[in-house]
């Protein structure tokens, strides 16, 4: 039996401001992104309004708490947490005119056991270790996440503050070799633990502000650190780090992928709009300039590469190479199970 579609009426839905709870620089300092929205009939009347979240985590708990935003922008394994706590509720696929030209296999996960669609995913990058060859003289192959464990590096490495991402990188780390970080038992899980508090002499800190990572990493402080493409980028184009051989990693346990996007707050009294706004985000023209700000990827593919103007960025974060993205060189992050 097919499942009911949901339907919105932007029209009838009461004016007033449309609060997004998302990451930092996905607000009116990238009006590129909400541009179909803002110039659109809705964008006066009911304007968009930007409050920040630090981490999936955070995220779920303030939420959970009683905050009530229209929309969130949480990573992929973390929406059924929003489902089961009641917190979201399903798009009206009619307002989404471009979600069909997100790949089947980033937009899958997203959709609920009752064939609805409740995370519309906007952005996907890899997760891995950016490093100065200066500092750390490896070669390609000797890339691993196990850099983590090396005395030699004491103070001089970083990485995420996110308790989900330190415990994967503990289990790559401890198998040695390509696993699943997305299905861990509990012995891995603690074994993985263990291994990360072992890690612990080399971590300088670990980071909750992507941009004060980056500038650490930039001035000297740190040698290695986990970054998002954008810090990758910002380090190899930098003026202070001009002559250095930096590297973003490919791990021989294969680098993390995030797919992040939108949920829809349950309670929100302006669906319609809100999807309106989504719907913005996912165009052709927003991906697009999603890589040439962020240099991230997106998670809208349709014609994109055509679009994208720093053309560098695709073979540097190997968007034309469907590979890269799947295992086991990268390992995109899923609904966990435990």
């Amino acid at each position: 039996q097919a499942p009911t579609a949901v339907t919105f009426d932007p029209a009838s839905e009461p004016d007033g401001p449309i609060t997004f709870f998302e990451w930092a620089g996905y607000d009116k300092t990238s009006p590129w992104m909400w541009e179909a929205y803002t110039k659109g009939e809705y964008g006066k009347r009911s304007p968009l309004k930007f409050d920040f979240l630090e981490n999936d985590i955070q995220a779920l708990a303030k939420v959970a708490s009683g905050y009530n935003p229209d929309v969130i922008h949480p990573c992929i394994a973390y929406w059924p947490d929003f489902h089961a706590a009641g917190l979201v509720q399903p798009f009206d696929m009619a307002l989404l005119p471009d979600y069909e030209g997100i790949p089947e296999a980033i937009r899958a996960p997203g959709v609920g056991e009752d064939g609805l669609v409740y995370h519309v995913p906007f952005d996907i990058g890899f997760s891995a270790f950016v490093y100065r060859a200066d500092k750390i003289p490896i070669t390609p192959e000797e890339e691993s996440w196990s850099i983590l464990l090396d005395p030699a590096y004491e103070g001089k490495l970083a990485t995420f503050s996110d308790p989900v991402t330190i415990i994967k990188i503990g289990a790559l780390i401890n198998a040695g070799e390509p696993i699943d970080p997305n299905k861990l038992t509990s012995e891995q899980i603690e074994a993985a633990k263990e291994t990360m508090i072992q890690a612990k002499p080399q971590i300088r800190n670990f980071w909750d502000n992507n941009q004060g990572n980056i500038d650490d990493f930039i001035n000297g402080n740190l040698w290695g650190t986990y970054m998002w493409p954008d810090g990758y980028l910002q380090a190899l184009r930098h003026e202070k780090l001009k002559g250095v051989d930096v590297r973003y990693m490919w791990p021989k346990e294969g680098r993390l992928a995030w797919v992040c996007g939108f949920v829809l707050h349950a309670a929100t009294e302006q669906p319609g709009r809100a999807t309106l706004a989504v719907a913005a985000a996912n165009t052709p023209a927003a991906a697009a300039s999603l890589t040439d700000v962020f240099a991230y990827g997106a998670a809208q593919q349709e014609g994109v590469l055509d679009l994208i103007k720093d053309k560098e960025l695709i073979s540097i974060f190997s968007l034309d190479d469907p590979s890269a993205f799947e295992p086991p060189r990268a390992w995109f992050e899923e609904p966990l199970p435990n």
